[in-house]
């Protein structure tokens, strides 16, 4: 014979969800889901209008080298880069958004982030410290990566006798693309430090990986940019450079957290001897 199930007062199966709660939990999906659509959206239409094509223009000067063109492949390349670049736009500004959304989800109905805590004061400054990061990415790379590596690419179909003809949608969106790149790499001090702050990730752990990460790094470096051994230095350095500071900026902020672990540790590798 079959056990006999458990019931609550309400004559629910007890440790499963009711279908009142599951409507409700699928209400609020939509409800938010209907918010980071409204996000994209709204930023779609107004740089469509206002932005796509002035930001166009302005990659074309700054970063098409002398001496390429851009082509028009169809008809329709040019309306639907503008729609690419706007949606783009649109989805990272509701990135923060979703994030919090994911953080809150997590944090309310499961354990995954219990010592993981965010007041909505330490949300603005988290956030104003990311957006401070990714502009000072999308700078470097735009500033100072870019033209050179643009200029390479160039001189290296100049060398070999080709006519550089680009499309306008592969040029524009491989720009953006890479400058996407640098700024969420320029996000890695401010990853670590709420990693480590929350007691997600220890400090000794990033620090002894430091070697997995470097090589991580180059890896990566070589597969986004061409066989040159100075491009993929100009990727891969500000990336080692940013971990490394990274770990400083960790330490110097945890360093009493840091500390106690540390001493932890010892602790624990004593015990394990005395018992070996």
């Amino acid at each position: 014979m079959s056990e006999p199930v458990e019931r609550d007062e309400s004559g629910t199966v007890s440790g499963e969800f009711t279908l009142t709660e599951l409507a409700e939990i699928l209400v609020m999906i939509r409800k938010k889901l209907l918010k980071v659509f409204a996000i994209i959206v709204a930023v779609w239409f107004i740089s469509f209008a206002f932005i796509a094509d002035p930001l166009v223009l302005k990659i074309k000067h700054d970063l098409l080298p002398k001496g390429a063109e851009l082509i028009y492949r169809t008809p329709l390349e040019g309306f639907m880069l503008k729609m690419k670049i706007s949606l783009a736009l649109g989805i990272v500004a509701a990135i923060p958004y979703v994030l919090y959304i994911a953080y809150r989800t997590l944090k309310e109905r499961t354990d995954l982030l219990k010592n993981f805590e965010f007041t909505r004061g330490q949300f603005v400054k988290y956030g104003v410290a990311s957006v401070l990061l990714f502009i000072a990415g999308v700078a470097y790379g735009y500033i100072i990566m870019l033209p050179i590596f643009m200029k390479f690419l160039f001189n290296m179909a100049q060398s070999e006798g080709v006519l550089s003809y680009y499309t306008i949608s592969d040029f524009i969106m491989f720009v953006v693309k890479m400058l996407l790149v640098f700024g969420i790499v320029f996000q890695m001090p401010l990853i670590m430090i709420l990693l480590v702050g929350n007691g997600i990730v220890k400090y000794s752990t990033v620090k002894y990986y430091w070697r997995h990460v470097v090589v991580a790094i180059f890896t990566i470096a070589a597969i986004i940019t061409p066989p040159d051994v100075l491009t993929q230095l100009m990727v891969a350095g500000p990336m080692v450079t940013f971990f490394g500071i990274s770990l400083a900026i960790t330490k110097l902020v945890y360093r009493n957290k840091i500390k106690q672990e540390m001493e932890m540790e010892k602790r624990a590798v004593k015990v394990a001897e005395i018992h070996g």
